[in-house]
């Protein structure tokens, strides 16, 4: 029989996996209905500025009512940006990348991996932090990235690829009364832990592995979220019941 902290944990684990199917289902959506548009075949068939224009507004339109978009970018078979919309860095409205800034992204893993997603599916990234200029951001920011090919007449003829803020759905994912929450991955590098200092062990020196900071022990309660990032990263949550003297550390 259950005790009352694993019907608790069960019941957390339970909406948090709700609250992140929710999300990012609704990317996965979104995502769709931009590679499926009108303007989107117009303008692979004829490849004319007018069309180009008019899926660019639309990227736009979508960047602009969806706050966890850092990106949407339409990049063609040759993995040449086309389009590239991001938010601005003084959360005002997002802007369109003029054509003289856009970047050939070829040699990218997301480019040659959508390249080889078949048609009507798509290429979830690992978790890893935004880079700027070669580096790591100095306020980091967890990015997700999403993926669909666009396919016309058989043939692979780009992609549509979103980069999304992941920070609010990690403060959710991880915010609870109860419980310590860490997110892990099946090479025991750290996500999240408590303690952001010790977060992101992938990525940051100096940052041990989940079982090198956090003792393993029967009371933590494991729950895959491997459906949900489709990711091939084994990302699970991890909860463990919060001590009188624990609790989480917010930078």
């Amino acid at each position: 029989m259950k005790n009352s902290l694993q019907i608790k944990a069960a019941d957390e684990i339970e909406a948090k996996r709700e609250y992140l199917k929710h999300i990012i289902g609704q990317q996965e959506r979104l995502l769709t209905s931009l590679v499926d548009t009108p303007f989107m075949n117009a303008y692979i068939a004829k490849n004319q500025d007018s069309d180009r224009d008019s899926l660019s507004e639309l990227f736009l339109t979508a960047a602009a009512i969806n706050r966890h978009y850092m990106q949407v970018r339409f990049i063609d078979a040759q993995g040449q940006e086309k389009i590239r919309i991001e938010q601005s860095n003084n959360n005002l409205a997002p802007v369109i990348i003029k054509e003289a800034a856009l970047q050939d992204k070829s040699s990218r893993e997301y480019f040659t991996a959508t390249q080889k997603t078949p048609a009507g599916e798509l290429w979830h990234s690992p978790f890893d932090l935004n880079i700027e200029q070669g580096a790591i951001e100095q306020l980091i920011k967890p990015t997700y990235r999403i993926a669909h090919p666009v396919y016309f007449d058989g043939a692979f003829s780009g992609m549509v690829i979103i980069n999304l803020d992941m920070t609010y759905v990690l403060n959710y994912l991880t915010e609870s009364n109860n419980f310590l929450v860490y997110l892990v991955d099946s090479d025991n590098e750290l996500l999240i832990h408590p303690d952001p200092k010790k977060s992101w062990s992938k990525y940051l020196p100096g940052r041990s592995k989940y079982l090198q900071t956090t003792a393993l022990t029967s009371e933590n309660m494991t729950h895959s979220l491997e459906d949900i990032f489709k990711n091939g990263e084994g990302i699970r949550i991890i909860l463990r019941e919060k001590m009188s003297n624990e609790s989480s550390t917010k930078d």
